[in-house]
């Protein structure tokens, strides 16, 4: 075979070897993180300062910017960080993936599989923190490795002139390379990576100088629209910072693009390598883009909420918290799905009410609200068995997990009581529940039980917990009165009756067990 076919298998090895690295470092930072860090980084990153500082760092330790805005939606969703916050944390990102670059850049890659031989040995043999830091190194070590492979790929390849005279024709049409990167971001969806192949063909000598701004700005703008795909079926404020982001990158790099020219002039006073001016290029475009618009974080979140409302939103039974992205950092997870129970608790005591008591309203909401508490209750489910339970070691967030999912289970069953056995017998008795002062009263009791127990659980007030189950106790006593009597009458429509208050009862047991734990 030619040997252009093996330069072409190394070439490919390596940009996915880089990716597999990148994907590697995100893990290892995620599997690191656990309540008490949770808790520093929420108390870290009050000021705007520092929440640029602690963006900054996240995206260079974890080797991408996509787990710092990942985890800075989950802290505003749970609400230990404001949305304006995450914004912050989102250009402090941008600036700290210029990390990966200035790394691959470096002459190290060419000692990355001495990296590797370290890095394995350190997490296999390893304990503590010698382990994970062997974890987050064997990471890195993958990532240069990958680099190492594309560039002894794509040299030779280079060599070639026939494709060293197509990147040159393309790399001399600056809106042409610009849009080959930023399709290339897109495609790929890793900005590194764009930048990565970018350093290797600028290292051989085929990228002209003239190139690597519009370069630069196309991974900057692609790196956007990456997250923005991201975001786009996500919760409400995932697409929020999705389209700030956007918005922000968009206008960051509208504003740099008349600056190119001088840019240019300024950096052609040092003697600079070409990946250094890369690595340059890079950082002044995401620093220029900080500083244009870090005094207007909640101008970016505006725009985002503007240009959102402009688009249809999800229904009713579409999750307005869940996140695959953070399943892996177990705390911010098991925070998330509490909220949107906590939503879902609010859907069943919306439909309860209106079915109990249809005089006061309902309208269009009264048919749509069963399969919007059907969809919500699978998608809490999934996510719910999805969710890697925290290490022992953490005792407070093994807790909080140990409640929530165990909340679940029951919420699941309150959820199919409510729209089947007790949906379908209301219909069989006709809608209201007006059968005498005794029925109204217990009908209320019941309503009571279910509110105390669903607002015990959002709270996590123990007092409302005990008066729910004071209240199904009650409850209890009333049903035995009432089958007692309904059952000396012997009529047919009393036996409807019965078997609506028992299921009455089975909602209110079901609910009361939410809150077993707290």
């Amino acid at each position: 075979m030619s040997p252009n076919f093996y330069h072409a298998i190394n070439l490919l090895g390596g940009i996915t070897l880089f990716l597999y690295g990148l994907a590697q470092a995100t893990d290892s930072f995620r599997y690191t993180f656990d309540t008490r860090a949770r808790e520093a980084m929420s108390r870290f990153t009050q000021k705007k300062t520092r929440a640029l500082l602690f963006g900054a760092i996240l995206a260079a330790a974890a080797q991408g910017s996509t787990v710092s805005t990942s985890i800075a939606i989950g802290l505003a969703d749970v609400g230990m960080m404001t949305l304006s916050g995450s914004a912050v944390v989102m250009m402090g990102a941008s600036i700290g993936g210029t990390f990966v670059t200035l790394l691959i850049s470096l002459d190290i890659v060419k000692l990355s599989p001495l990296f590797l031989a370290v890095s394995y040995a350190m997490a296999r043999l390893g304990r503590g923190w010698t382990e994970k830091a062997g974890k987050a190194l064997h990471s890195i070590s993958l990532l240069l490795v990958g680099m190492f492979l594309l560039k002894l790929g794509i040299n030779p390849l280079l060599d070639n002139p026939a494709v060293r005279n197509a990147i040159a024709e393309i790399a001399a049409k600056p809106f042409a390379i610009f849009c080959a990167a930023l399709a290339g971001t897109a495609v790929l969806q890793s900005p590194a990576s764009v930048m990565a192949l970018a350093v290797a063909i600028a290292s051989s000598g085929a990228l002209p100088q003239s190139a690597v701004f519009p370069v630069t700005l196309a991974v900057h703008l692609g790196s956007a629209v990456t997250i923005l795909l991201a975001a786009s079926g996500g919760r409400h404020n995932a697409r929020v910072l999705g389209t700030a982001t956007f918005l922000y990158k968009l206008a960051g790099v509208a504003a740099f693009a008349p600056l190119v020219p001088w840019a240019d002039a300024f950096m052609d006073m040092f003697a600079m390598s070409m990946p250094a001016r890369i690595v340059s290029a890079q950082a002044s475009v995401t620093l220029f883009n900080a500083a244009v618009f870090y005094p207007w974080p909640h101008a970016l979140i505006r725009g985002g909420v503007f240009v959102l409302s402009r688009q249809r939103t999800p229904g009713l039974g579409a999750p307005a918290y869940l996140d695959n992205e953070l399943l892996k950092i177990p705390p911010l997870a098991v925070k998330l799905l509490s909220k949107e129970m906590i939503r879902l608790t609010n859907y069943i005591e919306a439909f309860l009410q209106m079915q109990l008591y249809p005089e006061k309203g309902g309208g269009e909401l009264r048919k749509l609200l069963p399969a919007a508490i059907n969809d919500l209750t699978e998608a809490c489910e999934d996510y719910t068995h999805a969710i890697r339970p925290p290490d022992a070691e953490d005792h407070l967030a093994l807790l909080e997990y140990k409640t929530v999912t165990y909340a679940m289970l029951s919420l699941r069953e309150v959820s199919r009581i409510t729209t089947g056995p007790f949906r379908d017998l209301l219909k069989e008795r006709g809608s209201g529940g007006t059968d005498g002062a005794e029925w109204n009263a217990l009908s209320s009791l019941f309503m009571e039980t279910l509110r105390d127990a669903f607002h015990a659980f959002s709270l996590g007030d123990g007092k409302l917990a005990q008066r729910a189950a004071d209240g199904e106790t009650a409850f209890e006593k009333s049903l035995i009165t009432l089958r007692s009597r309904l059952l000396k009458k012997g009529s047919g429509d009393d036996s409807s009756l019965l078997n609506f208050v028992t299921v009455e009862g089975r909602l209110a047991r079901a609910a009361l067990d939410m809150v077993r734990l707290e």
